[in-house]
């Protein structure tokens, strides 16, 4: 299927909104459940960016059961997300340009976001081993994951701010 033949079939506003709820809800009731949350535990996938010493510092404040929980949620909840979010900004997009191609940029985002949660799972499973080049590496998809996100959102803006301001 072509991405314009995809996103003029898919990309209607109650999708949106489906998508909308499912994002909500996942990041206020399944992360929560799943995810390192506490006096300064932070995950590291929501992080701007981080050094290899910050990455396992953090890491070694979680304890074993929260590195175990961590683990199961990006391989049963973070599994899907990215897709579920980076259909949301593709649709926003597509809506707010009708541009196929520019649609697609939310793909950058979900390869940056799987390339990270690989990088996690191996640092939280290798633990107390600690392999600087890949908290790096990991740190560098979890910084283009918030780059393109934000990128994302300003596109969607910038969008709906033209389609207003063309009819005024």
């Amino acid at each position: 299927m072509k991405a314009e033949t995809f996103f003029r079939q898919y990309a209607r506003p109650e999708i949106l909104i489906l998508l909308f709820s499912i994002v909500v809800i996942v990041n206020f009731l399944l992360f929560p459940l799943l995810m390192p949350a506490g006096e300064g535990l932070r995950p590291l996938d929501i992080m701007f960016a981080y050094s290899p010493s910050e990455a396992y510092e953090m890491i070694a404040s979680y304890g074993e059961e929260t590195r175990k929980n961590y683990i199961r949620g990006l391989l049963f909840i973070d599994f899907a997300y990215p897709v579920i979010y980076s259909l949301l900004l593709g649709f926003g997009i597509y809506l707010s340009w009708r541009n196929p191609r520019l649609s697609l940029q939310p793909l950058v985002i979900m390869a940056a976001d799987y390339l990270e949660n690989t990088g996690i799972i191996i640092m939280l499973s290798a633990w107390p081993e600690q392999i600087t080049a890949l908290a790096i590496a990991t740190s560098i998809f979890t910084t283009l994951k918030w780059l393109m996100v934000a990128l994302s959102v300003i596109i969607i803006i910038a969008g709906f701010a033209r389609k207003l301001i063309t009819r005024t």
